[in-house]
């Protein structure tokens, strides 16, 4: 038992597979071993409400499956995730992974509407990111941890934020929702899928596995009048705080969309209890005292009393106190 989980599992060649997990907890995270063997898989169904099979439960504890399901950390040896590993896990929210998952059964993530957030270490080799993001239609963030010289590319030290277990945060990638309409051609009996919505567009911005970074904020001259604002914020937001791979010109793009949209951007931050962001707003965005007072007017609105002072706080030290002045 691992603290207040545990796991039925099996013997295979080259490691341990995961048939199910059970726990008082809905985060799970699945050692890199047990009985000093490597975990390498999670066997079909392994969270789904139901198994063809269920393993034997000697731990006492309840199943984490089905709506049970909220976050999930793979370690890096994990190589292969049966099919229908996720099949309706309706509250599953965030997931842990390393690039290098080799093989995805076929409906791994049906019915997993709110999952959103996914934090993935980039390993060196073919990624796994692109057929997860398939699979998934809702808007999604993707949080890439990577090493200089690996994975990434030499990411430039200026670039990265400490992560966790030596990993630095390289980029932070918003990607739109997307959504398939059946067609039907009743003459020719004929039924046709057609794809809606930017998200697609992103979702296809890969090349031999590996995204795509020019190909991806290409899409946003396009983009920005054809998604949501939140979706914009949060895109321009993370582009623009975690800017791996941006060229000048993108750059340029999301902070003018941004600039023109900042008093709406903070509001939102705002509202979300976002601190990482209004926080990179005020004391990395804004370039001029109008700005910060945008924001502080946004926190003022909702009688954030927290922020206000925060923001209070960085106009003083941004800028009144350089606009100080002695005379002798």
């Amino acid at each position: 038992m691992v603290g207040e989980q545990d796991f039925a599992y099996e013997k295979i060649e080259g490691g341990i597979r995961i048939l199910r997990c059970y726990g008082v907890s809905g985060r799970v995270e699945i050692p890199a071993e047990l009985e000093g063997l490597p975990v390498t898989e999670v066997a079909a169904y392994a969270f789904a409400g139901r198994m063809e099979e269920e393993p034997e439960n000697i731990s006492g504890l309840p199943c984490i499956c089905g709506t049970n399901l909220e976050e999930l950390y793979l370690p890096e040896t994990i190589r292969r995730l049966g099919r229908y590993v996720f099949y309706n896990c309706l509250q599953f929210r965030k997931l842990s992974f390393s690039s290098n998952i080799s093989y995805m059964g076929a409906g791994g993530f049906t019915g997993c509407g709110r999952l959103s957030h996914l934090t993935m270490r980039q390993k060196e080799g073919a990624s796994c990111l692109r057929e997860i993001l398939q699979d998934l239609k809702q808007p999604v963030v993707v949080d890439c941890y990577g090493q200089p010289g690996k994975g990434l590319g030499n990411v430039a030290a200026d670039v990265l934020q400490a992560g966790t277990q030596g990993e630095a945060l390289a980029c932070r990638l918003v990607y739109p929702e997307f959504y398939e309409e059946a067609v039907e051609n009743t003459p020719a009996r004929i039924i046709s899928t057609q794809t809606h919505g930017m998200g697609i567009q992103y979702r296809n911005t890969f090349r031999d596995t590996q995204i795509v970074f020019p190909e991806y904020d290409k899409l946003f001259e396009t983009g920005k009048y054809n998604m949501d604002i939140t979706t914009i914020l949060e895109m321009s937001v993370a582009r623009l705080s975690h800017p791996y791979a941006l060229s000048g010109h993108a750059k340029a793009e999301y902070a003018l969309w941004l600039r023109e949209h900042l008093k709406e951007g903070a509001g939102y931050f705002l509202g979300q209890g976002r601190k990482e962001e209004v926080g990179w707003l005020a004391m990395s965005f804004a370039e001029t005292r109008e700005e910060l007072e945008l924001l502080l007017e946004a926190a003022n609105q909702q009688a954030d009393a927290e922020q206000i002072s925060f923001l209070m706080d960085a106009l003083h030290r941004r800028f009144l106190a350089k606009t100080r002045k002695f005379t002798l």
